[in-house]
């Protein structure tokens, strides 16, 4: 199979778009050598470590929403692609599978600013061209059918932890030697739920000064903000909470790999990555009881109500140094794996290889029927002496 891969986030962007993207990528041309994987770059973007056997082409226009919508049919025609994977724009014309990270903005869109929701509007209205709907979770397909119920059934691929946590872990200067601290991992916005995670601090009997609560995280691409409450401002003042910025992934690794507890308290998630690297960790997990998150790391995490923070902080004290046992930690990291995602990529669009040359089969056949009739009316009316428009009436082909 020849296809076109959306690679727009391939060398920056948002840092899960950019994941997701690529990761799929790799994932494929490794589980699938015989295909011919073509992958659409931005204009400047380094081509260096794309798949060894991947063509690149260009694409111009910004944003990412008019590149896919209207540069990917006219790279896949140039390319001769049989089929365009893409992310969350669905490209005007041709076949496309279209990997839809998630649709939150259509449930709350309180969590993101105004820019935000009008660009993210085109997304299901444009997902009706898709030929195929694909998600990273149950919850969000649920969500996807929920709000946009004429599209295909979105088929569930899972994600995996990024490779690049797999190298040497590295402990973060800030960070002393031999401290226990617990850690929380994602953008600084509304929908993280920072707030709740600062508000259980404040009523926490293990997060202190000498234990402190490691925010990692910043707030680019973050949507709606959060406010840090006035109830945590001392503990950002003593050192009980403190925010480490975005860390590079050797450092984040370090951070999974020895902290006390990772807290998870999001609102909402498409997948929720942090979770699922931190069972890759072995770290001890407090997870907002979500629908997401039951279904990513139910078994694994012990689960707290997120809009309450007297009660995370009884969770968070209980939890805390708890290591699951590692059964349950590998039937959950396990379930999870970038190949498993391009395979079920791969297999959706066999399928969809094959409806379509059915089809096409099924037009020429009929296109070959239609075509004798006709012959025959005409023998008939020339022999007959009948109008061949009395003798028979020929319909069009669907």
């Amino acid at each position: 199979m020849r296809i076109l891969m959306d690679g727009y986030w391939w060398q920056d962007g948002p840092q899960a778009a950019r994941t997701v993207q690529r990761e799929l990528v790799l994932a494929w041309a490794r589980a699938f050598p015989e295909d011919e994987v073509v992958v659409a770059l931005r204009r400047d973007a380094e081509a260096d470590d794309l798949p060894a056997d991947a063509e690149a082409v260009r694409t111009h226009l910004w944003p990412h929403a008019a590149s896919n919508r209207w540069e990917l049919p006219l790279l896949a025609a140039g390319a001769g692609t049989e089929l365009t994977v893409c992310h969350n724009y669905t490209p005007a014309v041709g076949p496309s599978l279209l990997f839809l990270h998630d649709v939150m903005f259509e449930e709350h869109p309180e969590w993101f600013s105004l820019a935000e929701r009008l660009y993210f509007s085109a997304m299901l209205p444009w997902a009706r061209r898709a030929a195929l709907v694909a998600t990273s979770t149950r919850t969000e397909a649920d969500r996807i059918a929920r709000h946009a119920p004429s599209l295909p059934q979105s088929i569930v691929t899972g994600l995996g932890v990024p490779p690049s946590l797999d190298g040497e872990p590295r402990r973060p200067s800030r960070v002393p030697a031999g401290s226990e601290f617990a850690v929380t991992v994602g953008r600084l916005n509304v929908r993280k739920n920072l707030e709740t995670a600062m508000l259980a601090a404040v009523h926490s009997a293990r997060i202190s000064p000498e234990r402190p609560l490691y925010v990692v995280g910043s707030t680019a691409h973050s949507g709606v903000g959060v406010a840090v409450p006035d109830a945590a401002r001392a503990l950002l003042d003593d050192g009980s909470i403190v925010l480490l910025g975005q860390v590079p992934d050797d450092e984040l690794a370090w951070l999974y790999a020895n902290a006390s507890l990772t807290i998870a308290l999001s609102l909402d998630e498409g997948f929720g990555m942090p979770a699922v690297e931190a069972a890759r960790f072995g770290s001890p997990l407090v997870a907002s009881d979500i629908p997401v998150f039951r279904e990513t790391v139910e078994g694994y995490a012990v689960f707290a109500p997120p809009l309450d923070a007297m009660a995370t902080a009884s969770t968070l004290d209980a939890a805390w140094g708890n290591r699951p046992d590692v059964a349950a930690r590998e039937r959950t990291v396990s379930r999870f794996s970038w190949d498993a995602a391009a395979r079920s990529l791969r297999a959706a669009a066999d399928v969809h290889s094959l409806e379509r040359s059915s089809t096409r089969q099924e037009r020429r056949q009929l296109a070959g029927g239609l075509i004798h009739r006709a012959h025959r009316a005409s023998v008939r009316a020339r022999t007959e002496d009948v109008p061949v428009a009395d003798v028979e009436r020929v319909p069009r082909l669907p």
